[in-house]
């Protein structure tokens, strides 16, 4: 999946001169919280987000703090903005995301601003990767870290004639030897699918009570 699949096309942008205040109020009625900026060429010059616009107005015991609202946002903006490719993978915008710190990553292409996507995006990804939206069973077996395992469950599954919704895998959190496989399936009854993993010496991690009850 590419970041052009899941970026918000319908930019709301601003001009370098637009101030705080109106900024402010402007994000508050588009609720958004990160108002990329650019020029009359359309170039994408900068981003502020509300916390920056925050963050950046004087206390309200200073005397300048009812002309912040005046400042332009060209003053506040961050101008050194990392940005992200439409044909960037999403787990790798998400890594750029977390290893910066930053919350939303603005989209360019040729020079152009096209889209954005923000921790909010990717947390929608997320519950569509896993199916977690869709009426169906989870199934989590460990495995040791060896090839052929998650061949093998799959295998098992669809014998039992269940469809997969989703599959994920990722290491074990307790023992760096060892991997937990994570189905999401269309299924109302998994105690023959159990049965099947338990006689075939799969450690049934999910469900617990359907487990013990094979």
């Amino acid at each position: 999946m590419n970041v052009s699949d899941i970026m918000v096309r319908d930019i709301k942008t601003a001009k370098p001169d637009l101030s705080t205040g109106d900024a402010l109020e402007y994000m508050k009625a588009m609720h958004i919280r990160h108002l990329p900026v650019v020029n009359d060429a359309g170039e994408f010059v900068g981003i502020v987000s509300d916390r920056d616009l925050k963050d950046a107005a004087p206390s309200i015991f200073d005397k300048s703090h009812e002309d912040f609202i005046y400042v332009p946002i060209s003053k506040v903006m961050i101008t050194d903005v990392i940005t992200a490719l439409p044909l960037d993978f999403v787990e790798e915008a998400a890594f750029t995301m977390v290893e910066e710190n930053i919350s939303c990553l603005p989209v360019e292409e040729d020079g152009k601003l096209v889209g954005i996507i923000t921790e909010t995006d990717l947390l929608k990804i997320l519950v569509k990767l896993t199916g977690a939206s869709l009426p169906s069973s989870r199934l989590e077996v460990e495995v040791n870290d060896e090839s052929g395992h998650l061949c093998r469950v799959t295998q098992l599954i669809n014998e039992h004639k269940m469809n997969i919704q989703s599959v994920l895998l990722y290491p074990s959190p307790i023992d760096n030897k060892k991997k937990i496989l994570v189905f999401r399936i269309q299924a109302m009854d998994m105690r023959p699918l159990l049965n099947t993993l338990k006689e075939e010496g799969f450690h049934v991690k999910w469900p617990k009570d359907l487990e013990l009850g094979v």
